[in-house]
Parts: structure tokens; sequence; C-alpha cells
């Protein structure tokens, strides 16, 4: 039998908190939350009755499943349960899923039932509460809504939660979160070792969320749309960086670019032109690495603004290049000057393909012109790879880490 409520005084959701308050310090506990998303439109349409009916369907099929320990439905679209065993967790996600699944294939509703689903696995080991467990599991539903799949909350989920918290306060003229600043990692020659260049590197030490993984901002930048205004700054950075960097050896400077600025961004080319002058009467090279993550959706677009770039005397840069995220066919009717050869390619296993594969970057390079340079390069074997196949460059901590200027926060937008 699953646990019912006998407090009447008590919401549900209460219950549901008590009763993960009671055993959260002895046993680990596997929470979901289903929320029912596009009811709403299904009451519009075919009216509250019918609506209803569905939704009381799983409910009644829940509380008949011996995995389910406690469920409750705590508003007319929400559900919170809580499984017998925590050690199976996608076993039970299916299992609540396909209750869903069941009530959608009946053909007995002239409608689907569009659901999000969160799970947290409790650790009983941890010092957190009932309400901090929630939270996550909130979290969780939310990520769901977006992504449309089932999503167990983890630390990684409620890091990128508490980033989009963070990010989506963000608009043009905002300064740079709290934490974020700059680095540059050298790019060196492979035959000599000597500096080519920089990469500007984007960090964010966040005094609340903590350290957050490029990976992680950058993506969700891009979903909210506010890329460009990271690429900004980055441009900033530069801008009051150059002239150190310069004095160190280099005499390049590159920059990840989102292809959302390239096509939207005209305050970012606006801002090119003013730098560049200077940058070239330095006698320093401009780069702009085009970031792959984000989705290209108008190929003439970004072809233009690439041009654009090099027009103004600014170079390209192929980033990430061997990880199957372009086709080559799209990368070949790009403007390139550089290619870079993910450094995946140094960690096959076995070395005769690994250096078949960067023979093949190189050879590509070589059929659009442009000059290669090989990242990740950790060992003296890693740089000898690099020098046999052809590899002009060299970028990874064999040169040393990302050099750390303390860029002064940069401007406003």
């Amino acid at each position: 039998m699953n646990e019912k409520r006998t407090d009447e005084a008590q919401s549900p959701h209460d219950v549901f908190l008590e009763g993960i308050e009671n055993l959260i310090q002895i046993q680990d506990l596997l929470l979901v939350k289903l929320l029912i998303t596009n009811f709403p439109v299904i009451e519009i349409e075919y009216g509250s009755p019918q609506a209803l009916a569905a939704i009381k369907e799983i409910e009644t099929s829940f509380e008949s499943l011996n995995s389910v320990a406690y469920v409750a439905r705590v508003s007319q679209v929400l559900f919170e349960l809580r499984a017998r065993d925590s050690s199976n967790q996608l076993g039970f996600i299916r299992q609540v899923k396909s209750i869903v699944n069941d009530v959608n294939s009946s053909k007995r509703y002239r409608f689907l039932l569009e659901v999000s689903l969160g799970a947290v696995v409790t650790d009983h080991k941890a010092n957190l509460s009932a309400k901090d467990w929630d939270a996550r599991l909130n979290l969780a539903l939310m990520k769901s809504t977006r992504t449309g799949r089932p999503e167990i909350a983890d630390v990684k989920v409620a890091t990128s939660e508490q980033v989009r918290h963070e990010l989506s306060r963000l608009g043009p003229g905002s300064p740079p979160p709290a934490g974020m600043h700059w680095v540059f990692q050298p790019i060196n020659y492979v035959a000599t070792g000597e500096v080519f260049g920089y990469e500007a590197l984007c960090r964010w030490d966040s005094p609340t969320i903590g350290s957050v993984s490029p990976e992680i901002f950058i993506q969700i930048a891009e979903d909210l749309n506010l890329v460009q205004i990271i690429d900004f700054w980055t441009l900033k950075a530069v801008e009051s960086s150059y002239a150190e960097l310069l004095s160190n050896g280099g005499q390049a400077i590159s920059i990840n670019i989102s292809a959302q600025t390239l096509g939207n961004d005209h305050e970012f080319f606006t801002a090119v032109d003013l730098l560049l002058p200077k940058i070239k009467e330095a006698h320093f090279s401009l780069i702009f690495e085009l970031t792959e993550t984000s989705v290209i959706e108008n190929q003439i677009d970004l072809s233009l603004g690439l041009i654009g770039l090099r027009k103004r005397g600014a170079k390209i840069a192929i980033d990430d290049f061997g990880t199957g995220k372009t086709s080559l066919s799209i990368i070949s009717s790009l403007p390139t000057d550089f290619v870079k050869l993910d450094g995946s390619l140094l960690e096959v296993e076995r070395p005769d393909l690994s250096r078949g594969l960067l023979e093949l970057g190189v050879k590509f390079a070589e059929l659009v012109g442009a000059e290669v340079i090989v990242e990740k390069v950790e060992t003296q074997e890693d740089l000898e790879l690099a020098r046999q196949v052809g590899a002009k460059y060299a970028q990874g901590w064999l040169f040393g880490q990302p050099v750390d200027l303390s860029t002064p926060t940069p401007t406003q937008i």
C-alpha cells in the first residue's frame, strides 16, 4: 500500500516534505515530480472534464504501483512521488513515463498528454534538508520542461540552472557577472617552441555558484541568445591586454566567436572596426575562431560575416576540427586562414590511426589554403607527432598554462 496523508490540515506537498525529512538521514531516496505541461490547451480545446479524467486515470495508476512508496497530486497538473527503491532510477522513471504513455495510446481521449519529469536521488550522508532536495528536484523539472526529456538532478543540473538564472538577468549595457575574467593561452611554433600568439579564453569563478565550466555557460548563453554579449566582452578584454601580450612575444591573438554574433550583432562589428586599426598598427594579427556549439541556420549570413571580418583585416580559424560537428562541405565553403585540429585526435588509442587522422586534417587545411594548429599538445610525444604531420603551430599545456593578466573588467556595451 502506498502511504496516505493522515493530517488533513497539511497540504500534500507538506506531507511529501515531511516524509522526506524523516528519512533522508537514514537512507537514500528517489524522488520524482511529474507535470502535465499542456493541460491549459487541452482544457480549452476539449473541456475540463475530459482533461481531468485523463489525469485522474494517471493518478490511480500511480497509486497502484508497488514501486511507489508515496504519491500525491499537489495540484491539478503536478504529481510528487517517492520510490520504494532508490537504486534503479532509470527503471522507476520508465515506469512513471509508461503510465502516461499507456493513457495516450489507449485512444480513450482525443488528445495526448505532454509531461515534464524531474528526479533526484538524495544522499543520506549529505547535510541537506528536505527543502534543499526539493529545490534540486524543482530544478530538474524546470530543465525537463525545456529539454522535453526526463532529467535527473545532479550537481551539473543544479549549476546549469543557477547559471541560467544569473545570465538571464543580463542585457545590452550589462557588465560581466562577478568573477568572469579572461586568460590567454599561448600558441607556439612547432619547429622552435617560440610564441606565435595567444587565444583569449573566458573563465568564470562566480562568488555564488563557484567555478563554472565554459562548456556550461557558453551553451546556456547561446540558448538565451546572449552569447554575443560575452563575445563583445572578450573583444574588450583583448583591447585592454594586447599591448602586454605583444611585449611577451606574441604576434597574434585569437578570439572565439559565435555564429549568433556573426549573424546578428552590428555592435560587435563596430567594436571590431575600432580595435583593428590599433592592433594592425602594433603589427599584431586578430584571429576569430568560429565555434561550433551554436546551430548555424543561415550559411549565407555566416559567410558574409566572416568575409566582412576578413575585409577588415582579421583572420579566420575553424575550431575543433575533427570532432564531426560540422560537415567538410560547410567548412570548405568558409573563408579560412587556420584549421585547429581538435586535441581528441591525439588521444586515439592506436598511434597509427591518430597520425592518420591528423594527416587528413593537415591535407584538408592545405586544400583550403589554411595553416594548421594542433590543440591539446601536452607532451613531447604530442609535439613530435604534430611536427611529423607537418603542422606549423601547436597549442597546449606543454608550453605552459594560460596567462592571467588580471584583466580589468571590460567596459559596458
